[in-house]
């Protein structure tokens, strides 16, 4: 559940990376294409401009398909996340999304660094059954 959640935290940040390597292969395309014949490893490779142009494509499929992995299991653990408390889920954003240390979420939250393991604990419980209620029912 802890690597769920990590996961789930980055997914964002992960996403917004996976969308800059797409502008990137983008742009390499339309490099590769103003180029032309003259691209630098068309000779040693015997590759044609449309077949180099294919693998571009092939490449940035690749990405979208995965991001859309991401963000299906990132939109499921955020289902999970509003069925909890309030409190729980201000916690869990303080913990994943924002990566912060115990000791920060136990003095915002004013409570103990003790008390916010317990909490940290008690919620991936919660989260654990939560998941296995929906296998159990799907």
């Amino acid at each position: 559940m802890k690597k769920r959640l990590l996961r789930w935290g980055k997914a964002i940040d992960f996403c917004q990376k996976k969308q800059r390597e797409i502008v990137k292969l983008q742009k390499m395309v339309k490099q590769f294409l103003i180029l032309g014949e003259n691209g630098p490893f068309l000779e040693q490779e015997n590759i044609s401009l449309e077949e180099a142009k294919e693998i571009y494509e092939i490449e940035i499929e690749k990405i979208v398909e995965y991001m859309k992995k991401e963000m299906e299991e990132y939109s499921k653990m955020e289902r999970y996340i509003e069925r909890l408390e309030y409190d729980e889920q201000i916690f869990l954003k303080m913990r994943y999304k924002e990566e912060y240390q115990y000791d920060y979420i136990a003095l915002k939250m004013h409570k103990s660094r003790a008390k916010c393991f317990r909490d940290h604990d008690m919620i991936l419980d919660k989260l654990i059954m939560m998941c296995k209620e929906e296998k159990i029912a799907a």
